[in-house]
């Protein structure tokens, strides 16, 4: 065995073709999100393939350009050595090109609708709980509009929202970096961390695809039907 894979062996973490994980984040810090974790120490920003949400395919950036692939490539927590995926078609995204904002931006209400449901069932303990989650509510929002604008062909309209969504969504990166979790419910993988951090990732894809520079360089909704996945709650009223 080589020194590479017993290292890597040590790190407890495999690639394979299924399954979800999300890139490490440290608060207080828009740092990047180093691929070591997916098999490459190049790689940065990795959005690994999704099966529960039937995003196929991953993102990644690696010397300052970004790619997308429809490797499989994913992160789990394991005890044997990594095998690194071998990236098969890759397709380097181009400034403003628009090529990959509808399956991004997909990808980026299920990652904002996850978080804000792991606020809503682990962290209503925490100070000033009912505004933030407000805040995130809100950027969960202005995500799901870019579709509207997609379908209407508006590209300034995408870049405006999406401008400011990073915006906002960093703001509320911030506030949410001292809490604690109470877990009542599980809610995709990992803590609200986590998902904050795989946010970040799939906003800065979104961000480069359209052109827009990422910010660091009433009531209960009826339940879904039968298969769908549960959509995060409207915060209470003032």
């Amino acid at each position: 065995m080589s020194l590479r894979s017993t290292y890597c062996g040590l790190a407890a973490l495999v690639i394979s073709t299924s399954g979800l994980a999300f890139a490490q984040h440290h608060h207080g810090h828009h740092q990047q999100h180093h691929g070591s974790h997916f098999g490459h120490n190049n790689w940065s920003y990795v959005v690994p393939h999704s099966q529960q949400h039937q995003h196929q395919g991953a993102y990644y950036v690696a010397n300052n350009a970004y790619y997308y692939t429809p490797t499989p490539v994913v992160r789990v927590v394991a005890t044997q050595p990594v095998q690194i995926p071998v990236v098969q078609q890759q397709v380097q995204l181009q400034y403003g090109g628009f090529a990959r904002h509808d399956d991004l931006s997909g990808r980026l209400n299920a990652a904002l609708n996850e978080l804000c449901l792991d606020l809503h069932y682990n962290y209503q303990h925490n100070t000033d709980y009912a505004h933030t989650y407000r805040e995130a509510y809100g950027v969960l929002q202005l995500a799901k509009s870019i579709h509207a604008k997609e379908h209407q062909g508006d590209r300034e309209a995408i870049q405006r929202t999406v401008g400011t969504l990073d915006e906002q969504f960093h703001h509320v990166q911030e506030e949410l970096a001292q809490w604690t979790r109470q877990a009542r419910r599980p809610i995709g993988t990992g803590d609200v961390m986590q998902k904050v951090s795989a946010a970040e990732a799939l906003m800065h894809h979104l961000c480069y695809d359209i052109g827009v520079k990422p910010h660091d360089t009433d009531g209960e909704q009826a339940p879904p039907p039968a298969g769908g996945l549960e959509q995060a709650p409207p915060p209470a009223n003032p």
